[in-house]
């Protein structure tokens, strides 16, 4: 190879490297985000945190849009609460749904068994003050 062959290539692979370098960090235009579960939330604030991005945000070059026409809904679960007097035994606490807070009443006994059951069932314990 001569030396203008090697004068050439590197020419050429400056020139490939100043465009990527000139275009890398360029965020712009509007991107489509779809969030149904935590890994999608987690994808995207990745996407957020790469170098760059929050800055194109803030300067308005870089937007995002819920993406197929998805509704945004924000929904927060509110436990059932049941409240149990007497002797709470494992066979009263069949049939009540996971997550429910069950208060007890002050005079309420919670036998070892219900309590047990309880934790199986991801049941919540409280008890009423006087």
């Amino acid at each position: 190879m001569g030396t203008d062959t090697g004068i050439d290539l590197r020419a050429m692979v400056r020139e490939v490297l100043r465009e990527a370098i000139a275009t890398r960090g360029q965020h712009g235009g509007t991107h489509g985000v779809t969030i149904r579960s935590d890994a999608d939330l987690q994808a995207f604030v990745a996407k957020l945190a790469a170098p760059g991005v929050i800055e194109a945000v803030r300067a308005g070059t870089l937007r995002f849009s819920l993406a197929d026409g998805a509704v945004a809904i924000a929904t927060v679960a509110v436990p059932a609460t049941i409240t149990l007097e007497g002797v709470v035994s494992e066979r009263r606490l069949q049939g009540i749904d996971h997550g429910t807070i069950v208060r007890l009443s002050p005079s309420a006994v919670l036998t070892p068994m219900a309590k047990d059951a309880g934790r199986r069932l991801g049941l919540k314990f409280e008890r009423i003050k006087q």
